[in-house]
Parts: structure tokens; C-alpha cells; sequence
């Protein structure tokens, strides 16, 4: 009863900020961007982030009831738009022969796609919130102070939950799931060459969904400081801290999506002007200190020896083979079956289709062993953003939706030079920078979607910021 008051008296706290101050609300969402462990399974895992997104769609009606000024949206809006509209309209069509679902339940079985296309809903909600709250462009850099100091606190409680393992072998935080067959969780410890090390993931999901939102992290202080954006004090020790808490994940998606970052880097002075490579080279050097120091404590000590190093920085980041468990099973149905590689199958229903060819790695993939015990409340999905796409919603699809992100990134590109304020210059360099590399990111890693929808509606802001002042000089 105690609780179900607490929780009521939140969820209205949270309404009533919503009404009355959304920008923080947002700023709340942002917060919450990278906390995976933080959420409710009702048939579809919804986080802290989602959760917050649903109250501001409850709210927004009173909201525009009360406005009385019109909302003016960039004109690339409108190819987001189409591209939702095309997404819902193929899963709708794609309903009528889709194969019977073999997931026990409504919301995971034959009503998945209903749900499938409520998350796409919630999911763009953050591009539009900006272009509602946003007046100031330094909203824009208070919004990237919220993300970084959300992932600070992400690390440190990755640190006590580290110390809570060692000191006392107390699990805090365990990667929860709750399926059909009931509650799901594991400890995220590994035993390797004779040494037990605890993968640490603190609120962040598993140890790769954390270890990558700690990498763009990262990317985003050492772009911050390259295009003179001055928007994080200390962030060489911060970088320090956010690396150490990387390599403590031992998570190798985290270690490749900061190496593609840092390569960004590194080229990017080769191809933008007004960049200070003297402050990437420093940050990288930062990088390769921190991490010389600290392995080297590790391996000196006996904490960790060499053999696992090269396991990890080897073996399971550059030897290995790209391509995860799902994503091979899907590639393989749609290098048999080509024709639904234009259009695709509609939102989450790629797991009727191929699930039978995960078959052939049940035999050598303990993971897909695992999988076919849970084959009644399963759903297998693409770990990669580029090939959940193309196999929900075809080429077609992935087609409208990076046109739909990189048109607006193109006008604040082509607009930048046109801007005096260096403060205002400096951001949207940052801002254009970083949604490329978000944009990679997502291509690469799917549960990155926060962060793609997040900085789209960021870029949408500076459109219409800037757009009254260039619109007569650019064509968009």
C-alpha cells in the first residue's frame, strides 16, 4: 500500500514539473537516456527514458491548450514525418501474411506489432520536445552538460558496485529480466585463464549497453574541446574517470565504438575547417596515458594477467568476427529470401521469419542454445541499427531515415559560415560533428536509438534557431 502511495505521489510530481517546467522535464529524459536497467517489462521493456517520454505525451495536450503562440517547425521535419508515416504503413501491411507468431502472449505474440508501433511513437517524441521548450541555444549545451553528468553518476555507482563485489561479493544492481517464464538475473562476473573479474555495468543494462554510452561520452568532451564549444570544466580528469570505467566493463563494444570515434577524430581536422587538432591529439594522448598506466598497473600487480589482456584487446575486439548472433540469423534469411530486403516485414515481426535460421548456430553458439530453451517468450531482434532497418522496414526505409537525419545536419553545415557569434559557430560545429557519430553509432548498435532521437531534435532546434537570419543565402 506504501508503495503504491510513493509511486502515485512521484508520477504526479512528474506531471505536475511536466506542466509547468518541461524544459527540466527534459532534462530529466535526457538523464535518463542511458539507464537501461532502470524499467518495466510489459511485454516490451519500457525504461526510465521511455517512461518519461509517456508523461510528456500525457501532458502535451494541456500544453497546447494553454499556448498562444503557433509552433514553427524547420521544413526538414517533414521528411521525418514521412518516414514514420511509411513505417507504420508497412507494419500495418505487412500484418496481413505474416506467419502465426510462436511467442506465447499478446504483447510479445500477435499483437507485437501494435506495441512496435506505440515504441516508434515514443521513441521520436525527444526530436520534437526542443522545438517545443527550446528559446536559447545555450539549451542546447546544458542539455550535453545533463547527458554527462548523468553518465558520471553512471560510473560512480559502477565503482561502488565494483568495490560491493570485491570487498564483500555482493551483486548490486544485476542485470535483471522479466519474461514470461518469470524473473531473469545474472551477475556479470567472468572466469578467464584462473581470475574471476566482475564486468562492471552499474544502471547502465548490460555491460555493453553501459560500456557505449560511456564511450560517446567520451567522443563528446573531446569534440566539445576541438571545436571550442567550453562546455565541460575538468575534462581531462573526466576523461580519465570515463576510460577507467570503460576498460572496467570489459566490454568490447565499447572498446571499438571509442576507437571509431577517436579515428573520427583524428580525420576530421583533414576535412573541417575551424577545428583545434592540437586539443585531439592532447585528448588522445590523455587516452593512451591512462590506459598504458592502467593496464600497466593490472598486469605489474597480477591483478590481471597478460594472457586475458590479449583475449580481450585482441581476440574479442579485432580478430572476431563482426557479425552477432542475431544479426547473422538475419542476414542469413535475407540473403535467401532478397525480396523482402526492399520493403521488409513490418516492426517486429523479423523474428518469424528467422528464427529458423538460427538453427544452424545452436550447436557451436551457447548463447543460441540458451535461446531455443526460451524459444516460447524469445524474440530475437538485430543488434545493429542499419540491419533492423533494412530487415523491419527494407532499404526503402533505411533510405528515408538517414535522409531524414543528415538533411538538417547539411543546412546547419551549410549555414555555419554564415554565423558571427563564434559561441553560436562553435555549438552547431559540435552539435553537426557529434550527430554523425551518433548517427555511426546507431547504425552500429541499435539500443543506441536514445541518443540518434535525442541529438536529431537537437539539430532540429538549431534549424529553426538559425534558419530566420540565412534562409534568403541557403537553399535547404
Amino acid at each position: 500500500m506504501m508503495i503504491t502511495i510513493i509511486t502515485s505521489i512521484l508520477i504526479l510530481s512528474i506531471i505536475f514539473i511536466g506542466l509547468t517546467k518541461p524544459k527540466l522535464l527534459y532534462y530529466v529524459m535526457v538523464f535518463f537516456a542511458g539507464w537501461f536497467s532502470v524499467f518495466i517489462d510489459v511485454g516490451l521493456m519500457i525504461t526510465a527514458y521511455r517512461l518519461v517520454i509517456i508523461i510528456f505525451l500525457l501532458c502535451l495536450p494541456i500544453y497546447f491548450s494553454l499556448r498562444k503562440n503557433a509552433i514553427k517547425f524547420p521544413p526538414s521535419v517533414r521528411y521525418l514525418l514521412i518516414f514514420v508515416c511509411y513505417a507504420i504503413t508497412i507494419t500495418i501491411v505487412s500484418q496481413f501474411y505474416a506467419p502465426e507468431s510462436y511467442i506465447v502472449g499478446f504483447a510479445r505474440g500477435e499483437g507485437r506489432w501494435i506495441f512496435q508501433i506505440a515504441m516508434l511513437l515514443i521513441d521520436v517524441t525527444p526530436v520534437f520536445l526542443p522545438l517545443l521548450f527550446f528559446k536559447k541555444i545555450e539549451d542546447v549545451k546544458t542539455t550535453a552538460k545533463v547527458f554527462v553528468t548523468s553518465v558520471i553518476i553512471l560510473c560512480v555507482l559502477g565503482w561502488v558496485q565494483s568495490l560491493a563485489f570485491y570487498l564483500y561479493g555482493v551483486a548490486l544492481f544485476p542485470v535483471f529480466r522479466e519474461g514470461l517464464t518469470g524473473a531473469v538475473t545474472q551477475v556479470m562476473d567472468v572466469n578467464m585463464f584462473g581470475v574471476t573479474f566482475f564486468r562492471m555495468h552499474s544502471l547502465g543494462g548490460e555491460p555493453k549497453d553501459f560500456a557505449v554510452t560511456v564511450a560517446v561520452a567520451i567522443v563528446l568532451l573531446i569534440m566539445s574541446k576541438i571545436t571550442d564549444s567550453k562546455g565541460f570544466r575538468f575534462g581531462n580528469l573526466l576523461m580519465g574517470f570515463f576510460l577507467i570505467s570503460l576498460f572496467m566493463s570489459l566490454a568490447t563494444s565499447g572498446f571499438f565504438v571509442l576507437l571509431m570515434g577517436l579515428a573520427f577524430i583524428v580525420i576530421l581536422p583533414f576535412f573541417v575547417k575551424d577545428l583545434r587538432p592540437r586539443f585531439a591529439f592532447k585528448s588522445i594522448a590523455v587516452i593512451a596515458v591512462t590506459t598504458i598506466i592502467f593496464f600497466g598497473i593490472i598486469i605489474i600487480s597480477g591483478i590481471l594477467p597478460l594472457d586475458l589482456i590479449k583475449e580481450l584487446s585482441l581476440e574479442r575486439t579485432i580478430t572476431r568476427s563482426p557479425i552477432e548472433l542475431f544479426d547473422a540469423a538475419v542476414i542469413s534469411f535475407l540473403s535467401k529470401h532478397p525480396q523482402y530486403g526492399l520493403f521488409g516485414v513490418g516492426m517486429g515481426n523479423i523474428h518469424l521469419y528467422a528464427w529458423d535460421n538460427l538453427i544452424q548456430y545452436a550447436s557451436e553458439n551457447p548463447l543460441a542454445a540458451w535461446v531455443f530453451e526460451r524459444s516460447h517468450d524469445f524474440v530475437i531482434v538485430p543488434n545493429s541499427g542499419y540491419l533492423r532497418i533494412i530487415s523491419e522496414l527494407g532499404i526503402m526505409g533505411l533510405i528515408l531515415f538517414l535522409y531524414a537525419y543528415l538533411t538538417p545536419v547539411r543546412f546547419n553545415f551549410k549555414c555555419r559560415q554564415y554565423i558571427s557569434d563564434n559561441n553560436v559557430k562553435a555549438i552547431v560545429l559540435c552539435l553537426n560533428l557529434f550527430s554523425i557519430f551518433i548517427l555511426v553509432t546507431f547504425l552500429m548498435r541499435y539500443f543506441q536509438i536514445n541518443y540518434a532521437y535525442i541529438t536529431l531534435g537537437l539539430i532540429y532546434f538549431l534549424n529553426r534557431k538559425i534558419m530566420p537570419n540565412f534562409q534568403p543565402n541557403i537553399r535547404r
